[in-house]
């Protein structure tokens, strides 16, 4: 969702700036904003606490009841949101092997640099 994303950035955001308050302010803004996807319940809703789906990681409920009576109408998204997040896993450990990858050449240059030398 939208608003997953922008607290992921925003999350980001306060791990390089850990000491903005305007960003942990716009933080606790976003998290005050889900809402439960079965029943609507606002996390601003007085005694509502929203847990995440644990296959998806996107949606949010407000309890195990919500979450099962809304599923079928749930799990096509669920899937789908899954299936994209193992795929952005994917291609960010891809990423990652094929940074290490490079560090790892222009290392081994420098070495042979070295040595010629």
């Amino acid at each position: 969702s939208a608003n997953r994303a922008a607290v992921k950035k925003v999350k980001a955001a306060l791990e390089k700036d850990p000491e903005n308050e305007e960003l942990a302010s716009m933080l606790e803004y976003l998290k005050l904003e889900r809402m439960c996807d079965g029943c609507g319940a606002s996390a601003r809703d007085e005694g509502v606490r929203l847990r995440v789906c644990t296959r998806c990681r996107q949606a949010f409920f407000c309890s195990q009841a919500c979450l099962e009576r809304s599923y079928e109408r749930h799990k096509p998204d669920c899937t789908r949101l899954r299936a994209q997040g193992k795929a952005r896993e994917r291609a960010e450990a891809k990423g990652k092997e094929a940074e290490q990858g490079e560090e790892r050449e222009e290392a081994e240059a420098e070495q042979e640099e070295t040595q010629q030398r």
